[in-house]
């Protein structure tokens, strides 16, 4: 059996499990520090609020929560630094939740929002992991690389990177990003269109004299 768990794609599953009653806890969608007695936002997690799989509780409309106020009461019950913030969320995913936040740990100009919390916080914390990785790389090579990640070689691979790529083909290359990935299949599709030689390109008579190379692959813009 131990032998067989060192194959690919080979999967061991079953028997007797417990299955509990789960009660699905809200969560924010950020990180929290105890400062003077309370819990105060470290980090909020912006995500993509036009996108359902990415929504973030505290940057919805209406919300604005910003890292570096305190949260105060949940539904109208006061939170210390010796609550369990979780708790003050159980059974919440989903659903409407009255917080009191303010920029003073005593309660000073606060106000209260009203805020759906979700019940996960990875697809939040893996898109500001990616869009950190991007940006990191556009700063070290001084705007010159693209960066994509690619989750798997399956479904997830192939949105990440035709919504990457396309969008930064203006760069001279590209840091391709698998870690951590899923698997899936041959990344075929990627290789093509990084392989992909130049076709054509124009030249304009008039203004700069620069060549905008047309190719399926990076077309940063050069001198003639």
């Amino acid at each position: 059996m131990l032998n067989n768990l060192t194959i690919g794609h080979m999967f061991i599953f079953g028997g007797d499990q417990p299955r509990p009653n789960f009660v699905p806890g809200g969560l924010l969608g950020c990180d929290y520090q105890v400062e003077n007695g309370r819990y105060r936002f470290a980090r909020v997690y912006n995500g993509e609020n036009w996108n359902p799989q990415l929504r973030a509780p505290l940057t919805q409309a209406g919300v604005n929560v910003k890292a570096g106020e305190y949260l105060l009461a949940v539904n109208g019950r006061e939170l210390r630094a010796g609550d369990n913030v979780y708790q003050a969320f159980e059974s919440k995913a989903n659903k409407q939740v009255v917080i009191r936040v303010g920029p003073s740990a005593d309660g000073s100009q606060s106000r209260e929002v009203t805020v759906v919390p979700v019940a996960s916080e990875n697809a939040l914390r893996n898109l500001a992991w990616i869009e950190g990785n991007r940006r990191k790389v556009d700063q070290l090579s001084q705007g010159k690389l693209a960066y994509i990640y690619l989750p798997d070689t399956a479904n997830g691979g192939y949105i990440n990177f035709n919504r990457y790529f396309f969008a930064q083909t203006n760069r001279v290359g590209a840091v391709i990003d698998e870690r951590f990935n899923g698997g899936g299949l041959l990344a075929d599709y990627v290789v093509q269109q990084l392989s992909r030689q130049m076709l054509s390109y124009i030249h304009y008579r008039y203004g700069d004299r620069t060549c905008q190379f047309r190719r399926a692959r990076f077309m940063a813009p050069r001198r003639c």
